[in-house]
């Protein structure tokens, strides 16, 4: 069942501030917003003159599918920006055996074609060590890791493998992440992410210190994002010659992932209207390049307010999520609203 989701309503209480958004961009707009009352996962934006779009998790009904579906294929979205001259870094794809069990039944040929977890040893080498592994869709980080050695290639093959048909491996590229957030050619949202971390006391230990940044966290945004017993954790504090027993000094930072999102926890720095205008532009024509009117956009950097000499496109969002840049403050929760009024005005 639909109902109509105005601010301050009752049923927002609680949920994730993405709905919150809505509402008020709609009541902005004279228009009015439709979620579905589970979840508010579905739902539909009538404007003021009677044109109704459909509203799907994160997606405002701005994307064609076509340019949806290639953003949501990792590899795919690799080769077609760098068929058109963008940069991106060298990566391969392997298939689950599972996968090619079912091909088999179709295709022998493609089948027997597709390389599978055991080309994983000679594609690394082909990439370099260190590199990074990761489902070929999906969002948020989940399962994104990087490898330096291949018994933990082979450990985080096989836990992908479990869940996911299809992994991409990618050359590690030194610099920081960067979110760019564009709209119909221009640059709307910018923030670096950073890695997880804690700061020590001198007194606890980095599990207990972990456990309550991350309590935190899922209570900011509606459940754990990150355990700290993901092997991954203990593979960065092991990188930094630490463990979860470790009580680090007061004010020493140990990072827990190698790698950063926000929704595993992860931190901002907010750099909208910081980036160089090659930056911009690098974000700009990604997006266009995929066909996406509203994107995010990732690059990986030293410092894109600089330029973008060392810059790469990491990936592609067809429905960037606003949750954790607009609860980091009122100015980034003022930009989100601009940007998601300005999404349901088109």
């Amino acid at each position: 069942m639909f109902r109509t989701v105005r601010p301050g309503d009752a049923w927002l209480a609680g949920r994730r501030p993405f709905l919150t958004l809505m509402a008020e961009a709609a009541e902005h707009l004279g228009g009015r917003l439709e979620l579905e009352e589970r979840f508010g996962h579905v739902g539909r934006y009538h404007a003021p003159g009677g044109a109704v779009r459909p509203i799907f998790g994160n997606a405002l009904g701005l994307n064609a599918e076509a340019a949806a579906m290639l953003a949501a294929d990792k590899s795919y979205t690799a080769e077609t920006l760098a068929a058109a001259g963008l940069p991106v870094p060298r990566g391969a794809v392997l298939f689950s055996p599972a996968y090619a069990a079912r091909m088999q039944l179709k295709n022998e040929a493609v089948a027997a074609a597709l390389p599978g977890p055991d080309a994983a040893l000679s594609a690394a080498d082909g990439l370099g060590w260190p590199l990074i592994v990761k489902p070929n869709s999906g969002s948020e980080g989940r399962g994104v890791s990087r490898v330096e050695t291949p018994g933990h290639l082979a450990a985080d093959l096989a836990a992908l493998f479990s869940t996911d048909d299809r992994v991409r491996m990618e050359e590690w590229v030194p610099g920081l992440d960067t979110r760019v957030t564009v709209l119909d050619g221009a640059v709307r949202l910018a923030y670096r992410r950073l890695p997880p971390m804690v700061v020590g006391d001198g007194v606890q230990n980095v599990r207990a210190l972990a456990e309550v940044a991350l309590a935190a966290l899922a209570a900011r945004h509606r459940g754990p994002k990150l355990s700290v017993d993901d092997p991954r954790v203990a593979r960065a504090l092991a990188a930094q010659g630490a463990a979860l027993d470790t009580v680090p000094a007061a004010g020493a930072e140990l990072r827990l992932l190698d790698t950063a999102n926000l929704s595993a926890g992860g931190r901002l720095d907010d750099l909208t209207g910081r980036l160089s205008p090659e930056a911009e532009a690098l974000a700009t024509r990604t997006a266009e390049t995929v066909g996406l009117r509203l994107a995010g956009v990732d690059l990986r950097a030293a410092d894109l307010a600089e330029g973008t000499a060392d810059a790469v496109v990491i990936e592609v969002n067809a429905a960037p999520g606003l949750d954790y840049y607009a609860s980091h403050g009122a100015a980034q929760w003022q930009a989100a609203l601009d940007l998601v009024t300005d999404a349901l005005s088109r």
